[in-house]
């Protein structure tokens, strides 16, 4: 099975690739120049662009972050190469501030996941899993609450 899906991947991958080389191109870097700002080896940035890597999650938030690339569209190829910034990631971005202070070692994995969001397959992916957790929370309590009422009982009939 792994097998057959090495091709599908292998074509994702290119297709990622050449969309990267296009948002290269359109931001105006040559390859050595877009590896010097993301602190790696030139070849790093050549295996993304010929399909052999996919980029990191660091790196699509470099790039949305500094360039307003789209995301969805590079992986995609939905939407426009460039968004603005969307008012709900801000507003997203706002709210998290409220709740989980910068100091706050899990605040670069909410904002991640804030930017992974944006890409709808991922979004449908987290939220799934969301859902299922929270199903699994619930089973949890529940169960946690039905022990307790059983040794209030057994704590009664034991006075």
């Amino acid at each position: 099975m792994k097998k057959q899906n090495a091709p599908i991947i292998s074509t994702i991958k290119k297709e990622i690739g050449r969309r990267l080389r296009w948002f290269r191109e359109a931001i105006g870097k040559t390859q050595t120049q877009l590896a010097k700002e993301l602190q790696v080896y030139q070849s790093t940035i050549t295996n993304m662009e010929v399909g052999k890597t996919f980029p990191c999650i660091k790196y699509l938030h470099h790039f949305h972050h500094t360039y307003g690339l789209n995301a969805n569209w590079l992986l995609t190829n939905q939407g426009e190469m460039f968004v603005a910034e969307e008012v709900h990631t801000s507003l997203a971005a706002s709210l998290l501030e409220c709740h989980v202070p910068r100091n706050d070692a899990r605040h670069e994995k909410y904002v991640e996941l804030i930017y992974l969001m944006q890409v709808p397959e991922v979004e449908q992916i987290i939220l799934a899993k969301l859902v299922e957790l929270k199903l699994f929370a619930r089973e949890e309590i529940n169960k946690f609450h039905e022990s307790r009422k059983e040794k209030e009982k057994i704590n009664l009939y034991d006075s």
